[in-house]
């Protein structure tokens, strides 16, 4: 009886073991995938009006990216009023917090366009919850048409930006688009000599999908300023003179 009873013991530990040695190997085999994050959106703005009446804008949207947050990709445009506009997308990597400067540096490429010339230039741009802002120095061509900073440690920071919502700065742009492209339709008023309007100044003033705007324009003769009210609808957007705006 004893041994019948030590026979099924043995039987019942080889049993177990045989299932654990399954079931280890198979996990061995099991690659696990890591979930991953959900892209971030940051955007900031500055725009400020100039003593001449025109608008200086400034706008950064990056998507940050990767496990560790340190990937990202965006687009940076600085529209100045009375100086050569540059725009352009860029990529690139961003360091970790800084708590010098209680923010993170992003140190991308940036495929420029100003002066009716794109190029491949190296920008940082410092960034935290609230401001960011870009930072400049002399810039050298590193002997393959791609610029760099001369001297990465002597860099001053540009214009301070603004935190804005990105679904906010995205109707800014999209409407700002549409009043150029439409300039001649929205504008009643007819240009002289048989010319044609454009847009010296688009100074928004958005809402949730509304807002209003302060529109400055001429024909190289003659120049006009209203005020509009807009209104985004779907992938339509209305443009509508505001009455009693008081300008002429």
């Amino acid at each position: 009886m004893k041994k019948i009873l030590i026979y099924i013991v043995l039987v019942v530990v080889v049993l177990i073991g045989t299932i654990i040695y399954f079931v280890n190997t198979k996990n061995e085999n099991v690659v696990i995938v890591p979930t991953p994050k959900e892209p971030i959106a940051m955007c900031y703005q500055y725009q400020k009006e100039t003593s001449r009446g025109f608008v200086d804008r400034v706008w950064l949207k990056m998507n940050i990216t990767g496990d560790k947050g340190d990937k990202v990709t965006g687009e940076y445009q600085t529209l100045l009023a009375e100086k050569d506009s540059k725009v352009g997308t860029f990529i690139g990597t961003i360091g970790p917090m800084d708590p010098k400067i209680s923010g993170r540096i992003a140190d991308v490429w940036w495929n420029s366009l100003g002066e009716g010339m794109r190029v491949t230039e190296q920008l940082r741009i410092e960034f935290g919850e609230g401001s960011a802002f870009a930072l400049g120095g002399e810039m050298v061509d590193r002997g393959d048409g791609t610029y760099v900073y001369k001297d990465a440690i002597k860099l001053t920071p540009g214009l301070q930006m603004s935190q804005i919502d990105c679904e906010r700065l995205q109707d800014q742009n999209l409407v700002e688009k549409y009043v150029r492209e439409n300039i001649n339709t929205i504008v009643k008023e007819k240009p002289v000599l048989g010319g044609s309007w454009y847009a010296t100044v688009v100074n928004i003033n958005p809402s949730t999908k509304s807002g209003t705007m302060l529109l400055t324009y001429e024909d190289g003769h003659i120049q006009g300023k209203s005020e509009f009210n807009y209104t985004i609808n779907g992938t339509q957007i209305i443009v509508t003179p505001k009455l009693d705006s008081g300008i002429k």
